[in-house]
Order: structure tokens, then sequence, then C-alpha cells
């Protein structure tokens, strides 16, 4: 990462790998560039000055020509880094420079982004108001649009015409095509939903939900994106599901084809996604359930069975991957009946009856362990 010593603000701003690390952070990323910025101090207010100019731009950005959005980061720039001009309001000639002074710098920089995020709120808003404010306009003539509203306390079914299945919990809000395009089936959604996709490979199923974008083929799942939360949840029930956010750069990639990118979920597994900060938290969801069929379902007990087995036949039926050592696990016998135990009582006993521990780490369980005494 030596080239970036020499970035620019503006610089910073249309770099790629910059602005996916500011819109989608991941651990890696986080990692890097907070060794990078430790490493050059000097470049640290540029990329706070970025960062700001990024995420002022992140909400709108698609609907604002590329051409645009340049003008307002020179000039945003430009006067964040003109020290002596006063484009609103004209200083009297022998009054020092309030630049001159760090902290109101900071604070007419943190202004003026303040000012282009504006402007480009009031340049991306001047269309027709849409009945609910959905992120994403269906590209169907509005005679063809469904708006469904479960105004009951109780859960509503809706039915699509591709076969999929929706179950609206209390105040949710979906619309959608009457008529699936040939190329994506695509909704929109308020609230908290139960979906049930129908099968189909030829045809991704999209699920936009304040800011989140969610692309199956099919597969069952649960969103929850209450317009007054900062948090957007997924969590897979069977399947595997993809998420990223609106605002990725790299977006119209991700929705074209078929093949899942972005975060990819599994079974149990859901994301926790922070509009405000661009974030996404991977993790198991509170209650895990095996996915194995009721005919199938294993028994789960164990007499002087090595640890590393137990921990392979459980993940199996999870459908979690569990990591961990098998050599330093494979002389740890247990002996234990674990049928009618949750995963996360099941995971918790037997790293006490083997002296190890567990955490949950980006979707996975991480066992550890330094071997059995006995």
């Amino acid at each position: 990462m030596d080239h970036y010593k020499d970035f620019t603000v503006e610089d910073f701003v249309w770099d790629t790998f910059f602005r996916q690390w500011v819109l989608s952070p991941t651990r890696e990323t986080e990692d890097l560039w907070e060794e990078w910025i430790e490493n050059n101090a000097d470049a640290h207010e540029k990329i706070q000055q970025a960062k700001g100019i990024v995420l002022s731009l992140r909400l709108h950005e698609p609907e604002i020509a590329d051409t645009e959005i340049t003008r307002i980061v020179n000039q945003t720039v430009g006067r964040i880094n003109a020290s002596d001009k006063y484009p609103f309001f004209e200083e009297p000639a022998k009054q020092p420079k309030v630049y001159s002074f760090p902290w109101l710098r900071i604070a007419a920089s943190v202004a003026f982004l303040l000012i282009s995020g504006w402007i480009i709120y009031s340049l991306s808003t001047k269309k027709e108001p849409q009945k609910i404010s959905f992120a994403k306009p269906i590209q169907e003539h509005k005679d063809s649009i469904t708006e469904k509203w479960n105004s009951s306390m109780k859960a509503m079914t809706v039915l699509l015409e591709d076969g999929s299945k929706v179950t609206l919990a209390a105040n949710g809000r979906i619309r959608y095509a009457n008529k699936f395009l040939a190329a994506k089936r695509e909704v929109f959604l308020e609230g908290e939903a139960f979906f049930d996709i129908a099968k189909d490979s030829e045809r991704p199923f999209f699920v936009y939900s304040n800011g989140l974008v969610t692309k199956v083929l099919g597969t069952s799942f649960t969103i929850k994106a209450y317009g007054n939360s900062n948090e957007v949840t997924v969590e897979v029930k069977t399947g595997r599901v993809s998420v990223f956010a609106e605002s990725d750069p790299e977006l119209e990639q991700k929705t074209a084809g078929r093949e899942l990118q972005g975060v990819v979920l599994h079974p149990n597994q859901k994301i926790i996604y922070s509009r405000e900060e661009v974030r996404m938290v991977k993790t198991l969801v509170e209650k895990p359930e095996m996915v194995v069929l009721k005919a199938e379902t294993p028994q789960f007990e164990f007499e002087d069975t090595p640890a590393s087995e137990v921990f392979e036949k459980i993940g199996k039926a999870y459908g979690i991957e569990i990591l961990y050592d098998p050599e330093i696990l494979k002389d740890c016998p247990l002996t234990a009946t674990l049928d009618n135990q949750t995963l996360h009582e099941k995971l918790f006993i037997i790293c006490q009856a083997v002296e190890a521990s567990y955490e949950i780490l980006d979707g996975q369980v991480v066992i550890h362990s330094r071997g059995c005494k006995n």
C-alpha cells in the first residue's frame, strides 16, 4: 500500500479499495487500513476527510452523474483546504484567520461535508415521491405493482406469482411486481417477514430492505428491517443467501448473474447490518436448529467417543462449521447423552467435559483447547 502515501483527499475518495473499506468494512480490511494509518500518521487528516465525503455520498450516489459527484467533491475538498477564503461570510481585514485554530478548521471541515451532503440530497430527491420510501423503484408500470401492508396483529401470508411465499409480521409492508421479469425477481420490504422462495436457478430473487440487498436462488430466511431501527438482520433457515449493501461500489456486478456474491450465509447463520456505519457482523442465529430431515435426526449418545468426532457430528447436524484441532481433541473422550439440549447447551457441556472453550466467529464455532489432562 505504499502508493497511498502520496494520495490527496480526492484520490482516496475515488479509490475503489478505499471506498470498499469505508462502505463495506471487513475484519481484514479494518486491520489493514488501521495498520497503514498507524504507520502514516501524517495522512490521518486526509483519511478522515475522505471518509466523511464517501459517507456523505453513499446514500444517493447511484442516482447522481459522476461529473456532478466530481464537482461536489472538488468543491468540498477545495473549501476545506482553502484556509484564506470564506465563501459564507466576509472576515474583517485585520482579524486573524479562523482556520489558524485547528479545532475551528475541523469544525469547518465537518460543516462543508454536511453542506455537500445536503446538496447531494437535494439533487437526488428531485423526483416524484413514492408511496413507500423503498430505496429502488421496480422497473414496471405502476398498474402492475402490488403493495401489501399487514395492519393486523397477526402474521399475513402473501403468495407471489412464482410460487414463493412471504409471511409478513404485524405492520410489515412489501411491494412487488405482479409478474416478475425474465432476468430477476424483486421485492421491497419494510418491517419483518419470513421468505420461503421457490427455487429458480435462472432468476435470482432479490429483497431490498433499508439499504441491504439479499440475493437468493431458492431458500427460506427471515429479514427484520424496521424503518426506525439502525440495524437490518437476515437469518437463514435453509439454503444459502448472499447479502450486500445498496451503497456497495460493486452493486451492479453483485446483482447481475446467478452467482451468490457478497457475504454468503448458510443455515443457522445471520448477518447484522448497521445502516449508519455500513458495517456487517456475521454470527449464528439465537437458537440454531438441526437442518437434517426428521427421519434422519441423529442421536447424540456418546460413550468414550473422541471429542473430534463429537464436534464433527454436531456440525453436520446443524449445518454449521465447527473449527478445532483434531490432533489435540482425538484423545479427549466424551460420554454423554445430548438429545434434548440446544446447540449452545451441547457445546457448553462438551467443552466442560474435555477442558475446552468455544466462541462464535464470523458465523462459525471455534473450539479452543490445549488437550485433556486425563
